[in-house]
């Protein structure tokens, strides 16, 4: 009768460990899309994720599709949410509604190594994460 939603294993899929979602700024939603990686919370991962230029939970479809995809994915990297405790980013590159994170600082510094391969898009006033 709850209105959460369980992945396939029948573990719940709420964010209360992943923290609030924040896409005001480039690594504000990489903190948050991080934060939801290491909780295991598949579909919050795929809301804050895009691709081609367009959110992943506008394309019909997707983000189901996403999220079944990635959950499963996700027990793998679950161990490592402690190394990723207290996850600060900064200086970020933002050209217009892209950024990048190559020269980005992070505390732990090994966080700069995971999002240096992804960039964030601006869509309609919110930052998502994208592959190249």
């Amino acid at each position: 009768m709850s209105s959460a939603t369980s992945d396939d294993t029948g573990t719940g899929t709420g964010s209360a460990t992943a923290g609030p979602v924040d896409q005001t700024t480039p690594e504000a939603v990489m903190t948050s899309w991080l934060g939801a990686m290491v909780a295991g919370d598949g579909n919050t991962v795929c809301s804050l994720m895009a691709t081609q230029g367009k959110a992943i939970s506008s394309i019909p479809g997707a983000a189901d599709a996403c999220g079944k995809t990635i959950t499963p994915m996700l027990d793998q990297i679950k161990e490592l949410g402690a190394a990723f405790q207290g996850l600060k980013i900064s200086g970020a590159t933002v050209k217009g509604n892209t950024a990048t994170f190559e020269s980005v600082t992070t505390e732990p510094a090994l966080a700069a190594d995971v999002v240096a391969s992804f960039k964030a898009v601006k869509i309609g006033g919110k930052w998502y994460v994208t592959q190249g």
